[in-house]
């Protein structure tokens, strides 16, 4: 081989070594670059699923907190109930509404699902409601039937129906405790030891029964004494003690101090 072919190969050969070294610098560089963005990437993943998961797990404690909360508020704050049955209907169903606000959470995605369990909440309220008023009025349930059937304008005051329904249901008991008292006739058994006393059977009829004479005063006949009746002070016949004639005769004192009729 030449002078000049050596001198011609040594050229080319000084001319690609560049082109090599920037091939590889720049291949290097590349696969760094890739490696710090794919890093990136991953810690920012695990960053979001690890908030996501706190996030979650305060917002559970959150709730059970507030859950806890709200019973011993409503625990502290219920009206006391005259009635141990209304109590007892009440609190039941504030247990029920309760599950049903944990339930309507767990049923949100699910359609329709919500608005039922919103309409059962809102029955279970409406029944809380009635019950309190019944246990606070001296009506009791009839203050409620009559808050519930008598229809009132939209804009009335609900207070005013509850107090305009409990005085409809106290003049219905106040109607049905009134009754009419009938005159009646009762006769009065003799003396003991009479022969016109009377004997009475179990039917309530009179037997051995015989007319007297007497006097009528707010509808009740009165026995007046018969000539067989005793005087227990005289123990004559013909007149009781009362009218005996030894009540009016006057006391005389004797010598002695002792008085003779």
């Amino acid at each position: 081989m030449s002078d000049s072919d050596h001198e011609a190969e040594k050229l080319l050969q000084d001319s690609t070594e560049p082109m090599e070294q920037d091939q590889t610098a720049s291949i290097s560089t590349a696969g760094e670059n890739f490696g710090v963005s794919d890093a990136v990437n991953l810690l920012q993943t695990a960053i979001n699923n690890q908030f996501s998961t706190l996030s979650k797990q305060l917002l559970s404690e959150q709730k059970v907190n507030a859950q806890s909360l709200s019973k011993k508020l409503k625990e502290k704050s219920t009206t006391k109930f005259k009635g141990e049955g209304n109590r007892v209907q009440y609190e039941f169903n504030e247990d029920l509404i309760e599950d049903l606000d944990g339930l309507a959470d767990l049923v949100s995605s699910v359609p329709g699902t919500r608005k039922a369990v919103r309409a059962i909440r809102s029955k279970l309220t409406h029944r809380n409601k009635l019950i309190r008023i019944a246990d606070a009025s001296p009506a009791g349930w009839r203050t409620v039937h009559e808050y519930e059937c008598n229809d009132y304008a939209s804009d009335s005051d609900d207070d005013k129906k509850i107090r305009s329904a409990e005085n409809r249901a106290l003049r219905s008991i106040k109607r049905g405790r009134s009754y009419r008292s009938t005159p009646y006739t009762r006769n009065i058994p003799a003396a003991a030891g009479s022969a016109t006393s009377h004997e009475y059977n179990s039917a309530g009829t009179t037997s051995n029964f015989r007319p007297q004479s007497g006097y009528t005063y707010n509808n009740v006949t009165r026995r007046t004494p018969q000539p067989t009746d005793i005087c227990y002070k005289c123990w004559q016949q013909g007149h009781w003690k009362n009218r005996c004639s030894l009540n009016t005769q006057p006391t005389v004192q004797g010598a002695s101090g002792s008085s003779k009729q």
